[in-house]
């Protein structure tokens, strides 16, 4: 089996109004054991040839092959650490959490020490990631690359920054999986490291610009080190006898709970997030002001709580995965074997614990500041109601999350915010039968009308219809996702 083939691949780009071929016609087979150095210049299409290889970019003709799957599926990437140029760390994460976090990705992952020792960051383990100066950026970037005990090694620019101690170590590191017969791709304009590679590499693979291709093809190649090749095809016989670690060992439940706790992690030492929601929650109490009590301040107070959850789900989670993208931290988590089911499961998951905790305070202070009757049994429906009913609207924040411009984001998502009580039909206007009809269609409409069966308010009594609706939406924001989860410009 060959870690990479790609047969006939061509990649077409929209820009403006015009398509621009990138690629065209790659052809191009990478064997166990090998040590590839792709080079080009800037703008001749190395990025996109990497992104194709590891399933970041979809392919507009040909086929690609990782680890003899799709490159699309999460288990092509199990034997496969990759570092990127332009990753930046998730703000208030230290350096072991990143490590662990990546670990939990794989089925048989390097020991934490281990790691550590192999890129000699000891003693920044309790380090914040972000503050970490260049170089030691640069050694933790390798670590993750290294975290999963990988078959195949994709680095892009894996020196800038380093310092000589650093710029050695790597090296030296390079050196035994090379020995290890671990598969490497890399990508470097630094011209120090092509004195390494003329020594360690097997292979040279120059991409050329489109424009600028030799008659042999947009791609071409020359041997370096014959002995090596040589040798790849022993190597290759050896390694496929080993007893690599099957797709099925894959503990979905761990990689969950670390990706939850990650989340979770962020989330408590983001302190401007956690005062603004309590701040809204702390409206209840100046609704005693008004004189509100009784029915009408529960009705007042359950639709306080609706804004606050729309508020959670789609403004706080739409920009939060906007925020990762344009930090490609999004980009780095699928090149790894992160099935995205999970990482989505884990993100609506720490929103609806953000929601019920919210709930919880909220309807703790209406019942003791604005005397609102209701049981413990009623309580409680309401609030599974409204917890139950945001989860279709936390799936289309992430959605949007994938879909928005990172740069306008922050504006439309906020503007949302506006409109969503409109589509509920919490705001009654002065417009044609038409358009009230449209909004009874809304997923919007149905939330509301779940939440107010629960506390018997104006209800319309067509539970079953707006419980079946509302998992329609789920579904179909779902599917949404899951595309623009995966389309190109999500990368």
């Amino acid at each position: 089996m060959n870690i990479i083939e790609l047969k006939q691949v061509s990649k077409v780009v929209p820009k403006g109004f015009q398509q621009v071929t990138i690629l065209q016609d790659i052809n191009l087979i990478v064997k166990r054991g090998e040590f590839v150095w792709l080079r080009g210049e800037n703008g001749a299409g190395k990025t996109t040839l990497l992104n194709l290889i590891l399933g970041l970019l979809k392919p507009s003709s040909g086929e690609v092959e990782l680890m003899g799957l799709s490159p699309q599926s999460a288990n092509s990437k199990i034997h496969v650490g990759v570092a990127f140029q332009d990753v930046q760390f998730p703000t208030n994460v230290k350096v072991k959490e990143l490590i662990e976090l990546f670990r939990s990705y794989y089925p048989n992952p390097l020991s934490t020490e281990e790691i550590f020792n192999k890129v000699k960051l000891i003693d920044k383990e309790t380090d914040w990631a972000i503050k970490l100066n260049g170089g030691h950026k640069q050694r933790l970037k390798f670590a993750l690359a290294l975290a999963g005990n990988p078959e195949l090694l994709v680095l892009d620019e894996p020196t800038m920054g380093l310092d000589g101690p650093g710029y050695e170590e790597f090296w030296q590191q390079i050196k035994l999986c090379r020995q290890r017969g671990i598969t490497i791709i890399m990508v470097t304009h630094y011209i120090p490291d092509w004195d390494r590679l003329n020594t360690l590499a097997t292979r040279c693979v120059t991409v050329h610009k489109i424009t600028e291709s030799p008659p042999e093809g947009q791609l071409t190649q020359y041997l370096i080190n014959l002995e090596d090749n040589a040798l790849l095809d022993q190597l290759e016989n050896t390694r496929q006898t080993e007893n690599l670690p099957e797709t099925s060992s894959q503990n979905i439940q761990r990689i969950f709970q670390q990706q939850f706790w990650f989340e979770i992690l962020q989330l408590l030492r983001t302190p401007v997030f956690l005062i603004a929601t309590l701040a809204m929650v702390g409206f209840v109490p100046l609704l005693k002001l008004q004189g509100l009590k009784g029915e009408e301040a529960t009705e007042t107070v359950v639709y306080l709580s609706g804004i606050i959850l729309f508020t959670i789900v789609i403004d706080r989670l739409g920009k939060r995965i906007a925020v990762e993208r344009s930090e490609k931290w999004l980009k780095l988590l699928r090149a790894t074997p992160l099935p995205p089911a999970v990482y989505m499961a884990a993100k609506i998951a720490t929103s609806l614990l953000i929601c019920t905790v919210s709930l919880l305070l909220i309807f703790g202070l209406g019942s003791w500041q604005l005397e609102m009757k209701m049981d413990l049994t009623q309580g409680l429906a309401l609030i599974s109601s409204l917890i139950l009913g945001i989860i279709p609207f936390a799936i289309l924040g992430l959605a949007l999350g994938y879909l928005l411009n990172p740069k306008s984001a922050d504006s439309i998502l906020s503007l949302s915010l506006i409109v969503i009580p409109v589509a509920c039909g919490s705001i009654p206007l002065p417009v044609p039968q038409i358009v009230q009809d449209l909004i009874a269609f809304s997923p919007f409409y149905h939330f509301r009308e779940l939440v107010l069966s629960a506390v018997n308010l104006n209800y319309d009594n067509h539970l079953i219809l707006h419980l079946l609706w509302l998992l329609w939406a789920c579904g179909v924001f779902g599917l949404l996702a899951a595309w623009s989860y995966q389309r190109d410009r999500t990368v």
